[in-house]
Order: C-alpha cells, then sequence, then structure tokens
C-alpha cells in the first residue's frame, strides 16, 4: 500500500508539474502573419499616407505593406501550452525568444527600437519616392564611423559633415544623398576621390579611394563603389510634407511600399491600373531596397487580402521559394527603379520582362 501511496503522489507532482510548466511563460515565441495594409487607403478614415503641399493623382492600384505578428516578447515567451498548440498550426512559426532579442534587452527598449526604425524608413521611404518623382530633398550628410579597412580609414572622423565629392577632375556639392550615390555609382572600385568636408566648423578635404560592394547572397555585385564610411542624415528639408497614418506597427521592412505609393500618388495615372500589389523591403535614401524578416508570413499576409503579386527583395528570394500562396507571383527587385517598373509591368499586363524569385534562388550559389 505504500509503494502504490508513493507512487500516486509521485504521478501527482509529476502532473502538476506538467501543468505548471503548460501554463508558465516559456523561452519560444509564435510569428505569423500580420495585417497587409493599402498604403494608398485608409484605416477608419484615416490615410495611411498623406501629401500636402504639391498636385497628386488618384490612382486604383492597391499597394499593400505587410507585417508580422508575434505572441510573446523579449520579456516573456508563451506558454508550453501555446508552443505545443503552435506545432500543430502550419502557419504558425516556433522561434527561441533569444535567437530574435539579446538576454539584456527589455519588451520596451524593443518597442522603442522598432518605433525608431519605422520613422526611419518613412524617411527614407518619403526621400526616395519624392526623388524618383522628380523632386530633391536637401539634407545634411554626417559621418558616423568609417570602415577599418576602408580608404576612407583615418581620413575621415564621426561628425564630419560632407560637403563636395570630386572624380576624374569633375566635382559635385553634396546636397543631398543622390548627389552622393549618383557620383559613386559611376565609379568602379579603388578610384581616387576628393571629398570636401567640415570638422568643427573647418572647411577640409582628404583624397583616397573607393571600395567595392560585397557580393551578397544571390552572387550580384552591385555597380559602381562606396566610400565605405557609415552616413547619418540629418536636417531633411522636404520640399512638400508627407505625413503617415500607421499606428502600433514598427520596423523598417514597409520602406518601399511607402516610397512606391508616394511616387504613384505625385505622377499621373495608376501605376499599376487596377491591380492589388503586396511587397516589402527597406528601403534607403538611395532607392535601394534591403532585407527584411518573416517573409513567408508577409506572402501569407498579402494573400488574405486578395494581392496576387508580390514585390520581394533579392536577397529575400531564396526564402519565398516554396511558399508562394496559390495563383500569387512574387517578383525580385533591387531598388525602388525596379519596383516601379514591376509595378508598371504588372498594370500592363506583361510581366514576361520581369525576375521572378524563383529564377533569382535557382541562379544564385546557395542553390548549387
Amino acid at each position: 500500500m505504500l509503494k502504490r501511496r508513493n507512487l500516486y503522489v509521485s504521478g501527482g507532482i509529476f502532473g502538476l508539474a506538467a501543468c505548471v510548466s503548460l501554463a508558465m511563460p516559456g523561452s519560444f515565441l509564435i510569428q505569423q502573419a500580420g495585417p497587409a495594409l493599402d498604403v494608398t487607403g485608409d484605416i477608419d478614415g484615416v490615410e495611411l499616407v498623406t501629401i500636402d503641399g504639391s498636385q497628386t493623382y488618384p490612382s486604383d492600384t492597391s499597394l499593400y505593406m505587410t507585417t508580422v505578428s508575434a505572441y510573446g516578447n523579449a520579456d516573456f515567451g508563451v506558454s508550453g501550452a501555446q508552443a505545443l498548440g503552435a506545432l500543430a498550426v502550419p502557419e504558425h512559426e516556433l522561434l527561441p525568444v533569444r535567437a530574435l532579442y539579446g538576454e539584456e534587452e527589455s519588451a520596451d527598449e524593443v518597442d522603442e527600437r522598432n518605433a525608431q526604425m519605422m520613422t526611419s524608413s518613412q524617411d527614407s521611404g518619403t526621400v526616395a519616392g519624392l526623388e524618383a518623382a522628380g523632386l530633391q530633398v536637401p539634407m545634411t550628410l554626417i559621418v558616423a564611423g568609417a570602415d577599418e579597412g576602408s580608404g576612407a580609414y583615418g581620413k575621415l572622423e564621426e561628425n564630419d559633415v560632407l560637403t563636395s565629392i570630386t572624380a576624374d577632375g569633375t566635382k559635385t556639392e553634396i546636397s543631398t544623398f543622390s548627389d552622393l550615390s549618383a557620383v559613386l555609382g559611376e565609379l568602379p572600385a579603388g578610384q581616387d576621390v576628393t571629398i570636401g568636408f567640415t570638422r568643427d566648423g573647418t572647411a577640409m578635404d582628404t583624397t583616397f579611394p573607393t571600395q567595392a560592394f560585397e557580393t551578397d547572397n544571390t552572387g550580384w555585385d552591385q555597380p559602381g563603389s562606396r566610400l565605405g564610411v557609415y552616413l547619418t542624415p540629418t536636417d531633411l528639408d522636404f520640399p512638400l510634407e508627407v505625413t503617415y497614418g500607421v499606428e502600433n506597427i514598427g520596423g523598417p521592412s514597409a520602406g518601399t511600399m511607402f516610397a512606391l505609393a508616394i511616387y504613384d500618388e505625385l505622377t499621373e495615372g495608376s501605376l499599376g491600373a487596377d491591380a492589388k500589389i503586396a511587397g516589402t523591403g527597406t528601403m534607403s535614401y538611395a532607392g535601394e531596397v534591403g532585407p527584411i524578416g518573416g517573409i513567408r508570413h508577409k506572402l501569407v499576409g498579402a494573400r488574405s487580402e486578395g494581392a496576387e503579386y508580390f514585390l520581394a527583395p533579392a536577397t529575400n528570394c531564396s526564402e519565398t521559394v516554396g511558399f508562394e500562396p496559390d495563383g500569387m507571383q512574387v517578383f525580385s527587385i533591387r531598388t525602388l527603379d525596379d519596383a516601379i517598373a514591376a509595378t508598371e509591368a504588372i498594370g500592363s499586363g506583361d510581366t514576361s520582362s520581369l525576375t521572378t524569385c524563383e529564377q533569382v534562388a535557382d541562379d544564385s550559389p546557395e542553390s548549387d
């Protein structure tokens, strides 16, 4: 009888411990598709993108920014029961909390960082969209640091303000980010450039060779060259007012769709006819599309809104293959110009000139 009683007691303790473990927060979180929002439309009467101070044009094209929703945060993971349940749902992805957040990060710090990245994506998306539409956005470019292996290292210092670039005997004043990127886009790596700058209010200049861009994960080499410095744009002087009605969404991945929507609104006609087009990607001040996370979930979210086309950063293409929702075409983009051209092709009904993500993935070194 005593042995049987001990067995019952042990079993009860084990069962209680199991119940507690299923109910208590764990070390995993769940990611799934978040809402896809038409940035050319509104939410409860609030326009997601509003432009004042310039002629704008109505468009029939729907352009969806895509998001990822998460259960759990940097402070607490989901319960054991929720984690087990997620394993049975194909649309749910179970991830270790520490795979996304550092041990010292709090949920509040992550939220603050994501909010800052959203603000930054709105600024860079606005700049890229306005300049694609033919407007200029003057700004100040401040050096935040330099790569140790670059020619700029030891010559340009933190807080230096760039004022000009001279290449092949031609001097270009730097008043916008595109002033700099346009020159560098035509220069081969290793060519000497002279950079004019101010340091503590004193005008100076220095000469050093440019460097090549790193080959990306698709095997692509970006044309032109770079200085090898990190720049912080400040004092942005927008020629018109662009405001955003996006709330409670963080991160930088909507930049491309913001830029595309701004360009569409500032140019006549409907860029993509009446198509529903979703997409994602960071957007640089130079109009370059960058990689993001959670793209498989974003495809699902886009399809839930009826989008038949998706614009994906080329460097994310390998993650989309085999996960394309039925009836959806996923096209690769590297720049805002690519996104504009793809949207126009979709609107024309002829996408034969576009590159699909499957083609990019097939040609990348990762597929060998």
